[in-house]
């Protein structure tokens, strides 16, 4: 009798073993990672643009709610540009560790080309509400949101809503096209967009906790199903497929922050959308937007140097993205290619039936 006692006694010993290193201790590293990652705010970069620069810019400051947040946004519309010649509306969703201060330059260009451009800081960034970033599939509950702020606005009404997405941004944008809100949009652009969150988590995150991350995979996937339901699941090249209208992917396959192999460009074989249009670069990096010779003079001036700024109390992203630009000038770190951006406009104005 004291024998199976003692038996089943170290079979319970050995079941909650196997609990511990299986369940528990992944579970408990998941919630750390996810805290260190996400728990943080992101303010302004230390290189970034303010609204003096763009003359030919005009910004009218708005907020909406994203949950229980209020989001800091404004409209922008072009100087020279006479209202009965908007286009539509342009949403503009940034990527993660940045703000819409390192994306003005995008915003003016918007706007000279006659789009009513809306720009916004995502949940926990910059000069909108909340502790921290919260997560992954947080860009897409704000892209959600303010898709259903504009379209309930009556003066915008007549206009027509298109997303230009970029990183998170991009990520955001096409899981964002899984949804219903999506029925409201007429076009979308996606670039350097991630697939779905556990890629580039996995890759981001490798970086300061090893390889051990791998571990902690379902775990991720039951916290963010926990904390947004199925909006966790969606992946962004279903949200291509089964979109109604034209859709642009755009990646480079030496993009450093989103691998190619995590991208949404990288899986068109799985699409089913014949509007949908995907164009993979060799040499463009994670911006895409920058001349390709700016990228490749960023890439020189910090070939092997070591980072002198010291994380402190920054979110790991935000951090990322200042080290990213160390030592870059701020004019070359915000370098436009107007070839490139005519490229998307031209993307966007056949959706909208004007230059057919």
């Amino acid at each position: 009798m004291k024998k199976n006692r003692r038996i089943l006694g170290f079979m319970i010993f050995i079941i909650y073993g196997l609990l511990a290193i299986t369940v528990v201790f992944p579970m408990i590293a998941t919630a750390c990672i996810i805290k260190f990652a996400f728990g943080r705010r992101v303010s302004k970069a230390k290189k970034h643009m303010v609204l003096e620069e763009f003359p030919e810019m005009i910004t009218y400051p708005v907020k909406f709610k994203s949950g229980k947040n209020n989001l800091a946004a404004y409209f922008a519309v072009g100087k020279n540009v006479a209202p009965e010649d908007y286009k539509a509306v342009m949403i503009v969703a940034h990527g993660i560790g940045c703000s819409r201060a390192s994306y003005i330059n995008r915003y003016d260009y918007f706007a000279r080309k006659g789009y009513i451009v809306f720009a916004y800081d995502c949940t926990g960034t910059c000069e909108s509400e909340g502790k921290g970033i919260r997560g992954l599939v947080q860009s897409q509950v704000d892209l959600d949101s303010a898709i259903n702020y504009i379209s309930e606005i009556e003066q915008l009404k007549n206009y027509k809503i298109l997303v230009y997405g970029h990183s998170w941004g991009g990520y955001a944008t096409a899981t964002e096209l899984n949804s219903k809100t999506a029925e409201k949009l007429t076009a979308a652009a996606t670039l350097s967009g991630f697939d779905d969150i556990w890629g580039t988590c996995e890759y981001q995150l490798a970086k300061y906790a090893t390889k051990i991350v791998v571990l902690t995979k379902p775990w991720v996937y039951l916290y963010y199903f926990l904390k947004y339901g199925k909006r966790a699941l969606y992946k962004g090249i279903n949200g291509v497929s089964k979109f109604h209208g034209p859709v642009l992917v755009m990646h480079s396959k030496d993009d450093p922050t989103v691998h190619y192999e995590d991208s949404v460009a990288i899986r068109q074989p799985k699409n089913k959308n014949p509007q949908a249009k995907f164009v993979v670069f060799e040499d463009r990096g994670h911006t895409l937007s920058r001349p390709i010779e700016a990228e490749q003079e960023i890439k020189r001036l910090h070939k092997g140097k070591k980072t002198q700024l010291a994380m402190g109390k920054s979110n790991i992203f935000e951090y990322n993205v200042n080290t990213g630009y160390e030592y870059s000038d701020k004019s070359l770190v915000y370098a436009t290619d107007y070839e490139f951006m005519d490229s998307v406009n031209e993307f966007f104005e056949q959706a909208l039936g004007l230059n057919a």
